[in-house]
Order: C-alpha cells, then structure tokens, then sequence
C-alpha cells in the first residue's frame, strides 16, 4: 500500500512538470522578445543621438565657417571713406573652407556711413548656414593697407631696388620709433598678384628684391612683406584732390637744396610740388623736415636728409626715387599708372626708410577728417535662423 501511494505521487509528480513545460516556453520567449524589444530600441535610440551630434557638429562647423567668409568679407571691402553699396553687391563668391562654401554679399544700411554683410554657407549634408554682420569704417586707422601702396598692373609698374641698407617696414611705428598699436600691415601693398610675384621671385630683371634684400620689405604674411590687396577708393590722385580743397602750401620748382620745414607735428601741413615750366624732375637734396601731406606732382629724386610724418602721394609721371637718407614715418600712395613710361615708379637705395606710422596719420585724420580712406570694421553680427 505504501509503494503504491508512493508511485501515485510521483505519476502526479512528472504530469505536473509536464504541463509547467509549456508554460515556461511562453514565459521565455515573451521576455526575449521584451529583451530584443529593448535592444532595438535602445540601438535605434543611440542611432539617433549619433546623426543627431552628427548634425550638431556639423551646424557648428559650419557656423564658424560663416563666421569665417564674413571675417574676409571685412578685409576685402575695399578702403573708402563711405560705403558704395547702394544696390546688393556680391563681395565675395564660390570662396572655400574646410570643405564649406560660402558667398558674402553687401549693401548699404541706413545710408552710406554703414554696410550689411550677408555670409551664406553650405556644406556636407546640405548643411546651411546664414550670418548677418553689420560694418562701418574705422576711426584714425587710414593709410591704407601698409607702409607704400602701389596699384596697378605689372606691364605699367617698374621697381627697383638697390643695396641692402634701405628698409620698408608694414609693422605701425610710432614717430620715436617705439610700437605702435595697430596691427601691421603689407610693406608693399599692390593689386596685382603678377607684381607681386615679380618683387619676390629673386629676379632683378623684372625689378625684384635680390635674395639679400628680401627681410629688408617686413610686415604681415612674413619677409618680403609684399602683397594684392583690393585697389584703395578713392585714388590717391582723388585723395590728393581732396586735401588740396583745404589751405595748402604751394611749391614750383625742380631744385629743393636748402633747409626746409614742412609742417610740424604740432601743425602739420598740406604742401604741394610741382616742377617748373621745363617739367624736369624734382630734385629735393637738402635737410627737409615736415609732418602732414606733401603731394608730389611729378618725378621725384630724394637725395638728400628728409625726416617726414604722415602721408606722400606721388601722381603724375610718377617716379619716386628714395637716394639718400629718407625717414618716412606714415605711408606713401603712389599714383595708378594706365600704361609704362620705362621709368621706375619706386626706385629704394641708400639708406632710406618707410615705416607705416598709424600715429603720424591719426595727426592728418585729426586735422582734415573725412580725407583719408578707411579700413571697414566689423561691430555686430548674428545668425539668420
């Protein structure tokens, strides 16, 4: 009786398990199926945060890179002494950066003292991006961009160097020769890159610095300090114009031999030359000091001590030879030449030097505001949504 009851127990027993088999299959596949449930989800979830940062960065690069074509936008706006944008005008298109293509264009806000610069972008994934920057002109910084400034096209322009004393300097100095604030610019500055090529290439058949001479022309971008940059409105035969509608000082004749003083930094002076009726070149060989605008109409050979502060503009046949011991500190704006002449529009010897000198110009912007050209200065910006 015992064992029977005992096999009785166990047969219930084993049909008991039996019927549980079933029931543990279902319990097993309903939690993988939540497990794969989860893991899919969780997988398309990490998917999503993945293009979702992707995207994020890519707005950010592209964002910095508009910032980037609005920033150059700024340097290629030419110098002036207003804005000219009275309809739109593309500045800059189909410029490229880190894989992102932008396009800045400019028009006038609110008159002509003020510019809006729009800078587009577009990139990977069709990544777009939109900013907004508004610009007007500096306050005291003219003088174009560096120490001389020569525009036009290299068929028309002749240079020459000689020796290794002499010295163009785009880094600001002040007149006691100490730093000074701005930031430096080009020691030679023109618009054509063919020019440019022809003062760097180590070949002075075309006029170009020799080997020796090349840390002698310093500024930005390095030794030589020569670069293109956008051609200056107005010209300098405009500016010069414009000076000349305030008191001046007129000079005739070719023979400057003497002493003389041609302004002072306390009151510095417009002085115009011209050469006499036989129209030969102007020769100054004497100790000449002078601060403000001296425009030369005409060639001109500097043989002798000159200490100038501020602006030389040379127009006309222009030849501007530095012989002796010249000591500009300011700029020189050389006249655009439409066609050659045979003659060398700058000819640097001696022991002549051309430093930029935002200070000595400051003294032309105090004294006669408005005349001199300036560069455009970016004051607020934002994103287009």
């Amino acid at each position: 009786m015992q064992t029977a009851t005992i096999l009785g127990k166990e047969g219930r027993t084993m049909k008991a398990l039996r019927n549980d088999r079933g029931m543990a299959l279902v319990v097993i596949i309903m939690m993988m199926t939540i497990l794969l449930t989860i893991s899919g989800a969780g997988l398309l979830l990490s998917g999503l945060n993945l293009k979702t940062t992707s995207n994020l960065k890519l707005g950010t690069i592209a964002l910095q890179a508009a910032d980037a074509g609005l920033q150059h936008a700024v340097i290629a706006v030419p110098w002036d002494t207003n804005f000219k944008y009275d309809a739109l005008t593309t500045v800059l298109t189909g410029a490229q950066t880190t894989g992102y293509t932008y396009t800045v264009t400019a028009i006038n806000d609110g008159g002509n003292t003020r510019a809006k610069l729009t800078s587009t972008i577009t990139g990977p994934s069709n990544t777009k991006k939109v900013i907004v920057g508004y610009v007007q002109r500096s306050a005291g910084s003219g003088g174009g961009p560096g120490a001389v400034y020569l525009p036009g096209t290299a068929g028309n322009i002749e240079t020459r160097f000689d020796g290794n004393s002499f010295l163009i300097s785009g880094y600001d100095t002040n007149v006691d020769g100490t730093p000074g604030s701005k930031p430096p610019g080009w020691g030679i500055s023109t618009t054509d890159a063919a020019t440019v090529t022809e003062i760097t290439n180590d070949t002075t058949t075309d006029g170009g610095l020799t080997a020796q001479q090349m840390d002698n022309v310093i500024g930005v971008g390095g030794d030589p300090s020569v670069g293109a940059t956008t051609e200056m409105t107005p010209s300098p035969t405009e500016i010069a114009d414009a000076f000349l509608q305030s008191p001046h000082t007129e000079l005739v004749g070719n023979q400057f031999t003497g002493n003389e003083t041609w302004g002072t930094d306390a009151n510095p002076q417009i002085t115009r030359i011209t050469p006499g009726k036989d129209n030969k070149v102007i020769t100054i060989a004497g100790n000449v000091t002078g601060t403000g605008v001296l425009i030369i109409d005409g060639p001109v050979d500097i043989q002798g001590t000159i200490d100038f502060h501020g602006l030389i503009i040379a127009r006309g046949r222009v030849e501007i030879a530095l012989l002796g011991t010249a000591t500009i500190h300011g700029s020189i704006y050389i006249a655009k030449q439409d066609a050659a002449d045979g003659g060398s529009e700058l000819d640097v010897r001696g022991n002549a030097s051309v430093y930029y000198s935002s200070q000595a110009l400051s003294w032309i912007n105090n004294n006669w505001p408005g005349t001199l050209p300036q560069p455009a200065r970016l004051v607020a910006w934002q994103e287009v949504m």
